[in-house]
């Protein structure tokens, strides 16, 4: 009777003992992680395809893979997340606007790639037009064709005025997804270079130059010039007085159209941490190894306080510029400490040997069994050891 009897308590007790793990185990995991949030760190995406698709059918298809591939959402939950607005098509390209749940309006644009030949076409018809098509002949080479731009060498010899000096300069002409002109940097006018280097430097002298002086050929305003320049070490005196150092002189007519004087140089400031060198930061931390939902704010001391938000988004780690509402921690860290971290061959080593409480400091806003769940402790660990 006594031996049956300690066996059931030894039963009862190992069962409680199974319920009171099995009730935390529900606790620890219902504990809700945010690991569903979508977060977005741009509002356009340009797609360039070598065709555009013929049906908004289509276009709608195209745009939904390569939304799933930039923001890593699955395909089961697209609907969940993007809401076609409105679709629009002109002849070389579709565009898809997108609502997006807690996050700005979403476009794709689905752009008939720009083949060479065509943009060289395009160009070179948008050159002609201004110069004719002797000029453009006797003085324009292709170079390439990259980034819709068209890139051109610009050749003016002694076969066409002798002793004027050869000139070469490079000149570009670069079309937006519509094939319209957005930006040129070209001759604008067929010009005859009738003024040579060494005029050009004598025009500088008569106009108050010292010498030494040098020439080259710029284009200017459309307008090709002798940039002519006094080679000399400004002084303090030449910044106060902001003493003229330079002439640009036409090279058609010798008038001079553009004067360059010495101003004193502005002390530079320390450049501004990037979202990339944070991203970048960031992953060398071990940030990949966080489930979906953790979130981190990260505060740059001693810079031109700049913050940025750190998203664990469907897989993906999304910096965005900006404070983020209810982060987990909020990591604050020395500008230098950052640049010497990221030059280091060890963030983690260089962190640890380097850094102080003053230098990186860490603040936890959730509690320990949530930070755990989202599986970063061992980043707050890490980083810990070293402040």
């Amino acid at each position: 009777m006594g031996i049956s009897y300690r066996r059931m308590v030894v039963k009862v007790a190992l069962l409680v003992g199974v319920l009171v793990v099995a009730s935390l185990c529900i606790w620890y995991f219902s504990i809700p992680t945010e690991g569903d949030i979508l977060v977005l760190d741009k509002s356009v995406l340009t797609v360039i395809l070598d065709d555009i698709p013929d049906t908004k059918e289509d276009a709608i298809s195209v745009a939904h893979e390569r939304i799933i591939n930039e923001t890593g959402v699955p395909k089961r939950s697209f609907d969940r997340y993007f809401k076609l607005m409105d679709t629009s098509r002109t002849q070389f390209q579709w565009q898809l606007v997108y609502n997006v749940t807690g996050n700005p309006d979403f476009t794709v644009f689905l752009v008939k790639k720009t083949l060479p030949e065509e943009g060289f076409s395009i160009s070179d018809k948008y050159i002609v037009g201004m110069v004719g098509r002797d000029y453009f002949d006797a003085h324009f080479k292709r170079e390439s064709f990259e980034s819709n731009t068209a890139y051109y060498s610009f050749f003016y010899g002694y076969s066409h005025n002798p002793g004027a000096g050869d000139i070469e300069l490079s000149m570009w002409v670069r079309l937006g997804n519509d094939r319209s002109v957005i930006g040129q940097h070209v001759v604008t006018s067929p010009q005859e270079i009738t003024v040579s280097r060494e005029q050009a430097i004598d025009i500088g002298r008569e106009n108050g130059l010292k010498d030494p002086l040098s020439g080259a050929p710029v284009l200017v305003g459309g307008i090709i010039c002798w940039r002519v320049v006094w080679q000399h070490t400004p002084t303090e005196q030449d910044y106060d007085n902001q003493t003229v150092y330079g002439f640009d002189v036409h090279c058609t007519t010798g008038e001079v159209i553009g004067k360059h004087r010495y101003i004193r140089p502005t002390p530079a400031s320390p450049s501004p941490i990037r979202t990339a060198q944070i991203t970048s930061l960031i992953e060398k931390l071990g940030f990949e190894d966080v489930e979906d939902g953790a979130m981190i704010q990260v505060n740059v001391m001693n810079s031109v306080d700049e913050t940025f938000s750190v998203v664990k988004t469907f897989g993906r780690t999304v910096v965005k510029v900006g404070t983020i509402e209810n982060a987990d921690l909020t990591l604050w860290i020395d500008r230098d400490i950052i640049l010497n971290a990221l030059e280091s061959d060890d963030v983690v080593s260089y962190l640890q040997d380097n850094a102080t409480s003053r230098s990186v400091i860490v603040e936890l806003h959730k509690n320990m069994v949530l930070l755990q769940k989202k599986g970063y402790m061992s980043l707050y660990e890490r980083v810990k050891e070293s402040a």
